[in-house]
């Protein structure tokens, strides 16, 4: 009777990530079936993978090989499993011990190619040689992680570059020890300063708002930068990865530590840390969804309900006699009350470059600019400041008073310390609004040109800057009218402002 054998290939990988060697491994047990057959081949197992014992990657057809070898789905008993070499069974002595027992308890046998040997796991010599073999494989795997730490600590030490080139920089390498090591690290002339464009304008600056990482894509993209790989365009997600590399820094990262690299940075500490603030903060969004696609529906108003306003389309090919009448409108968003014209809306409330509505006629405005660069109403914030002033020297004298005689005159100082206490802090937050840099300022910058700015702006901050203009502090709320209190039809007749806060 013919004996079955199924092989169980494990190589390991080179630094090119190429497999090298399952090919031959099977060749040479081929030809030892000549001597130790006949077999009849079965499913084979195969793994590729780093030699050391710490790598990562699961070994996938190992794992299935335990299962089947406990489960009986090995085969019958008899079944031989055929090895180039012992060391390829296991990289680990528990691991290996416990694959041996399986086979002897499944009755099965090891034939190892390159010790021309077939083993019985029953036989205590025959065990012993296996689980000698595999220990041995383990403290080779070892040896060879201890020499390849040594190697990475040495580099580590030295801030020598490692890993994948980051984008922005180009690399020497030498050839040390039969590898090619890099050895220097330094700026692309090409990528360098679009890795300090990014930073500058996701952080904005004087005279510059703070750029979304999208339109930040699309300008690349319309440019014709892309990736150094893959040669494609850049997304938000791979722009946000580059704003996080501490290698911009001159920094070396590597399994959780940090040591200074040596190579010069592109980014200065400050801009780099102040761009990671703006990236945590949890009020910034750098991405839409389905739902954030118009820029008014967040400040729009029914003038009937108070209710926001929705956006409902316009003329479809009707299904089962149901369809949406007119244009695409802005319609009541609770109730229904009324629907206005959402194109004329938006040219009246928004506009475009050629004819700006109220929004970009205001941003497109020199003293509005201007106005941005003064820090409030300097009368208030005085009157403010010396109410604050005389509040703390109230408190203060609460404080430095002798102890209270009675229990009542302590109740009645420990309420007029509250009191106070919450009047200075809400002094303190008056000072703050009227010594804060206005808030559209951090947002867009406004002036001439503002209407070619706002096409290249992500619409979320587009919905920001409405929802900022679009007040009764400011410029006013829109409200919609119903058309039977209106002059006309139009938005400009059906739109009233409301200036005062309800």
């Amino acid at each position: 009777m013919t004996t079955v054998a199924r092989e169980y290939l494990r190589s390991s990988k080179g630094r090119g990530g190429r497999s090298v060697s399952t090919d031959d491994q099977h060749a040479d047990n081929v030809k030892a079936e000549q001597e130790y057959g006949p077999w009849t081949w079965g499913e084979a197992y195969a793994d590729t993978g780093l030699a050391s014992k710490y790598a990562k990657k699961t070994r996938d057809d190992f794992d299935r090989l335990m299962v089947d070898l406990q489960s009986k789905e090995f085969g019958e008993p008899g079944t031989v499993l055929v090895l180039w070499e012992v060391s390829r069974l296991a990289r680990e002595t528990g691991k290996g011990v416990a694959l041996v027992d399986a086979v002897e308890l499944g009755g099965y046998q090891i034939h190892v190619t390159s010790l021309d040997r077939t083993f019985n796991p029953s036989n205590y010599g025959d065990r012993h040689s296996l689980i000698s073999g595999i220990n041995d494989a383990e403290k080779e795997a070892r040896l060879l992680s201890a020499r390849t730490l040594r190697g990475v600590n040495s580099a580590l030490d030295d801030g020598k570059p490692h890993g994948k080139i980051p984008f922005g920089y180009k690399r020497d390498h030498e050839l040390i020890d039969g590898r090619h090591r890099a050895v220097r690290q330094y700026p692309d002339p090409v990528e360098a300063p679009l890795v300090q464009e990014l930073f500058r304008r996701v952080l904005g600056g004087p005279g510059a708002a703070p750029e979304s990482m999208r339109a930040i894509s699309l300008d690349w993209e319309r440019r014709g930068i892309v990736s150094r790989e893959k040669g494609v365009p850049f997304s938000g997600a791979n722009l946000r990865k580059i704003l996080t590399r501490k290698a911009y820094i001159g920094i070396r990262v590597h399994g959780g530590s940090e040591r200074p690299g040596n190579w010069p940075a592109l980014i200065e500490s400050e801009t780099f840390e102040a761009v990671q603030r703006l990236l945590a903060d949890p009020t910034r969004r750098t991405h839409t969804t389905s739902a954030v696609r118009h820029v008014l529906t967040g400040t729009l108003r029914c003038d009937v309900c108070g209710n926001g306003m929705t956006v409902t389309p316009g003329d479809r090919p009707k299904k089962q006699g149901v369809g949406h009448h007119g244009h695409s409108a802005y319609i009541c968003r609770r109730y229904g009350c009324l629907r206005i014209d959402k194109a004329e809306t938006d040219a009246y409330l928004i506009g475009d470059a050629e004819h700006p509505g109220v929004i970009l006629a205001y941003l497109s405005r020199s003293d509005v600019a201007e106005g941005l660069a003064s820090t409030g109403d300097d009368s208030k914030l005085s009157a403010v400041r010396v109410e604050l002033a005389n509040k703390r020297a109230d408190l203060k004298e609460f404080e430095e008073a002798e102890p209270a005689r009675t229990l009542a005159e302590s109740r009645e100082r420990a309420r007029s310390v509250e009191a106070l206490e919450a009047e200075i802090k809400e002094l303190e937050g008056r000072e703050r609004s009227l010594t804060a840099p206005d808030p559209l300022s951090t947002m867009f910058k406004t002036g001439p040109g503002a209407a070619e700015r706002w096409q290249r702006t992500d619409i979320t901050q587009q919905r920001a800057i409405a929802a900022l203009l679009l007040t009764p502090e400011l410029l006013g709320q829109p409200r919609v009218q119903r058309v039977a209190d209106s002059a006309s039809e139009s938005a400009i007749d059906r739109i009233k402002w409301a200036t005062e806060v309800n």
